[in-house]
């Protein structure tokens, strides 16, 4: 069993002004331009840099963090990049780091590994979790909406993830631990049962969303990987970033990614159009930059993207691989499923 060092959230409003004196003596600040709007007026003295993630490949991100001056504390306020900007600098700096996320479309606040591209490819580099996590409801609800109810794509991942780590097991006799697996199960329960709350991004949905962020992370904490929450939804979404070199919504790209791997799994499909279409979370194509074409494209690249991604964990499309009929079967079903305008 691996030990946890795992930051807890703090939860409230006005929280990065509780901080102590220290915190603001020499720090640096990774943040969104509309998040400072928010916060500025907790900070009681200027952090020495206010940094504008533009770029997360990792060379040019090293490059401009090395440039920065050498602070004691570093703040990363905003979604995703942010924290992983503020992560990187505080791996490679040994800066204490406090993140303070304004939206929650993903789960990069709540997770030690570092997430960057190269060229246009996800990699996870380094570990460092946070001194501080707060979870400011003044900050999560003036973002919009969409975002934080986009969070539910990276506990939704859970579905297919558990079918992927079952399959590994017994075709390949990988480690599955039963318990981690009931747990992780029951996280992904509590998301459906509080649809209600994460669409209405009620201060309840909000922190209950965090608790299944902090628990996920846990759980994969406790195994010593993340077979227990990310699987090959999340393979089919890195593959689809890496063609088309867009950026998307995070959160809502697994959604769809989950309901594609579904697809290929033969899983039911209902309880996760029903949880999306009641949690308001976009996931049609169309809605999130996504064309029909480019998912036929991805399942296609998919067999040859998985040999050259060697480190990604077995799972479905590894097992049954991809051909172009495969590929018009899921389209097909995925069509049937979904309300195309």
């Amino acid at each position: 069993m691996h030990k946890i060092k795992q930051a807890e959230p703090i939860y409230g409003r006005g929280l990065i002004g509780s901080l102590d004196q220290v915190f603001f003596e020499n720090c640096i600040l990774f943040c969104a331009p509309e998040a400072w709007e928010i916060v500025k007026s907790q900070f009681p003295k200027q952090p020495r840099q206010l940094v504008v993630p533009e770029t997360m490949e990792q060379i040019a991100l090293e490059l401009q963090i090395r440039e920065m001056p050498l602070c004691d504390f570093v703040f990363g306020i905003g979604g995703g990049s942010a924290c992983d900007a503020a992560k990187m600098y505080s791996f490679i700096n040994d800066a204490s780091l406090i993140l303070v996320p304004s939206i929650l479309s993903v789960d990069a606040p709540f997770t030690k590994s570092i997430g960057v591209r190269v060229g246009q490819r996800v990699r996870y580099v380094g570990e460092v979790f946070p001194k501080h996590l707060l979870v400011d409801f003044d900050l999560l609800q003036n973002a919009p909406q969409k975002l934080n109810r986009a969070g539910t794509g990276d506990i939704l991942s859970i579905y297919t993830a558990l079918y992927d780590w079952q399959l590994a097991a017994d075709h390949l006799g990988e480690p599955f631990d039963k318990n981690i697996a009931r747990q992780s199960g029951i996280l992904l329960k509590k998301l459906f049962d509080i649809a209600y709350s994460i669409r209405e991004t009620t201060e309840e949905g909000l922190k209950l969303l965090c608790d299944l962020y902090y628990g996920e992370v846990n759980l994969c904490e406790q195994f010593g990987n993340s077979r227990p929450e990310e699987g090959s939804e999340h393979y089919f979404a890195y593959c689809l970033e890496s063609i088309t070199g867009e950026k998307y919504i995070h959160g809502e790209l697994i959604a769809l990614s989950v309901l594609i791997t579904s697809i290929y799994q033969q899983q039911p499909l209902e309880p996760i159009i029903d949880f999306l279409t009641a949690a308001r979370v976009d996931f049609h194509p169309n809605k999130i930059g996504v064309t029909i074409p480019q998912v036929e494209q991805t399942l296609l690249a998919l067999p040859r993207y998985l040999e050259e991604e060697s480190q990604l964990l077995y799972g479905i499309f590894h097992h049954r691989g991809m051909s172009e009929k495969g590929a018009r079967e899921i389209i097909d079903r995925l069509l049937d499923v979904i309300e195309m305008p």
